[in-house]
């Protein structure tokens, strides 16, 4: 059975095409929206820090630390098997990848 290189080649520019742009545009989201997620905590991260200070409140800072650990925790739990995922498909993760970089540098 004579392998069909031209339906090959398509299959392969399919998947990295439509990487890449997908990659893009999650990259460019992202940082869109990473950039007001990070000014919206940082804004309440210092308005807690003042009002800690000025006594208003009293904020326990070890307790903070605790709730983000479990939190990054529970994230690498839910997506450890994104990496196998990932070698699975490889062709369309390499696009999405450089798509991803290039759409994070220009967002």
């Amino acid at each position: 059975m004579p392998v069909d290189i031209t339906s090959l080649l398509l299959g392969l520019g399919v998947q990295l095409g439509a990487g890449g742009i997908l990659g893009f545009l999650a990259g460019y989201a992202l940082k869109k929206v990473a950039k007001i997620v990070a000014a919206v905590l940082g804004l309440f991260i210092l308005a807690l820090m003042y009002l800690n200070y000025i006594g208003v409140i009293v904020v326990r800072w070890e307790g903070l630390l605790g709730i983000t650990q479990d939190i990054l925790r529970a994230v690498g739990t839910k997506y450890g098997s994104f990496a196998v995922f990932i070698l699975q498909n490889i062709p369309f993760a390499a696009s999405f990848t450089v798509g991803f970089a290039l759409g994070i540098k220009k967002g």
